[in-house]
């Protein structure tokens, strides 16, 4: 099972609350382990914290180490299972002095006593994009940790090959996977990652030519045994910052690199230097292709009303305005209150605007909460989801006093 927020590659826990529901649903699907990112999203700081819109690469040093099984530690001792770390992307270039990708994941999973997802299109990736070479990761990897693979696709933008989840493996993945299956002697799953978007564009034949691939390199075994979490080994004694060879801290990395992805300089050396990898530019990218991706399936309707007025050029104006204001949020609801606040603060001249953005919040609350939500419009609420679900711009709404009752028409009646 996938644990899925927040990751636990960095120096701030897991919640406490949401590690607990995790564990409860694990118990209730009889779940045998449960994996989560080897990554970081959130930052804490004398401010209160922000989160990234994305998973980002941890500081992998000694005392990143330290940090990273310290969060895995803490996950586990909430489950009633095993736990898993996936080996994720890294779009950055290595940096001098840092650990390599195979000894920074194999030192957390022996330091924390966890299993290890390897999710094969990540490190075709990263070895795409210059982290380093597929073999050396896998020969620094504790193979027989490895419970879990995953199979995907990608796309490249920006000269980089992005973990997009999308189409089918490629031919290089798949004679990867031919070569790799066969070495893991505790694997127990196999998955193919695809978006919800790409799935209309498969080819149900290709699918099932992938699963008879996947049989045929992954050979029938023995029986395995049930699985039991690895015994942790001890961690080296933590050094003080100045005999460590200015080595760059855990916490002082994140700060750094998350702050620099959504559009902040905190003006340090680290921030000069990280700001001179090319790779800062696309992570900015992709986290407002997430943020706005969020706001427009969170905020429908307003989205749509949005476009129709002021067209995509305005709305990416809106847009910008807004992610400079506002860091990222951790859910879509947060970010569309979040947006929907701000917009408050200085409302586009669009009409029905207000009234719109009401209906969408209404029917966000309705779903969050699973119960129905009432709304007061001066507006007919039929006229405008009829127009803009159809995609135009209302025709001469009726004016009036108006309380709709809004419903997830994802729960059943």
């Amino acid at each position: 099972m996938r644990r899925d927020e927040p990751p636990v590659g960095g120096t701030c826990p897991p919640d406490d609350r949401h590690t607990a529901l995790v564990g409860e649903l694990a118990e209730r699907l009889r779940a045998p382990w449960v994996s989560e990112h080897l990554a970081f999203n959130r930052v804490a700081d004398a401010t209160g914290g922000f989160h990234t819109g994305f998973m980002l690469p941890p500081c992998q040093n000694d005392a990143g180490v330290r940090a990273a099984v310290r969060s895995v530690r803490i996950m586990a001792d909430a489950l009633s299972c095993p736990s898993a770390i996936e080996v994720g992307t890294n779009y950055l270039r290595p940096r001098p002095g840092e650990l390599t990708d195979g000894d920074f994941v194999r030192r957390v999973a022996e330091g924390s006593g966890c299993g290890l997802l390897l999710d094969l299109h990540n490190v075709l990736a990263n070895e795409r994009n210059g982290r380093g070479g597929v073999d050396t990761l896998l020969a620094e990897l504790p193979l027989d940790r490895v419970w879990e693979v995953h199979l995907a696709g990608g796309t490249e933008h920006r000269g980089y090959w992005l973990d997009s989840h999308s189409g089918l493996p490629d031919a290089e993945l798949l004679a990867l996977a031919a070569r790799v299956l066969p070495r893991l002697p505790a694997l127990r799953a196999v998955l193919f990652e695809v978006t919800p978007g790409s799935v209309p564009e498969l080819d149900a034949g290709a699918v099932r030519d992938l699963l008879s691939f996947v049989r045929e390199a992954w050979p029938d075994a023995d029986p395995l045994p049930p699985l039991s979490s690895p015994r942790p080994v001890a961690l080296p004694v933590a050094l003080p910052a100045s005999a460590a060879g200015g080595q760059v801290l855990p916490a002082e990395w994140e700060h750094t690199l998350a702050s620099l992805v959504i559009g902040r300089d905190p003006g340090t050396p680290l921030a000069r230097e990280l700001a001179a990898d090319p790779a800062i530019g696309l992570l900015r990218e992709l986290v407002t292709e997430f943020r706005g991706s969020a706001l427009a399936g969170a905020l429908r309707y307003t989205t749509r009303l949005l476009l129709l007025t002021l067209g995509p050029e305005g709305v990416a104006r809106l847009l910008d305005a807004y992610l400079r204001a506002r860091p990222p949020r951790l859910f879509a609801s947060e970010e569309a209150f979040a947006f929907a606040e701000h917009l408050a603060g200085d409302l586009p001249h669009v009409p029905w605007l207000a009234q719109v953005l009401q209906l969408d919040l209404g029917l966000l609350r309705a779903r969050i909460d699973g119960t129905p939500c009432t709304v007061a419009l001066d507006t007919d609420p039929t006229a405008l989801l009829t127009d803009l679900g159809a995609g135009r711009l209302p025709a001469s709404p009726r004016r009036g006093r108006y309380r709709v009752r809004l419903v997830d028409d994802e729960v059943p009646a």
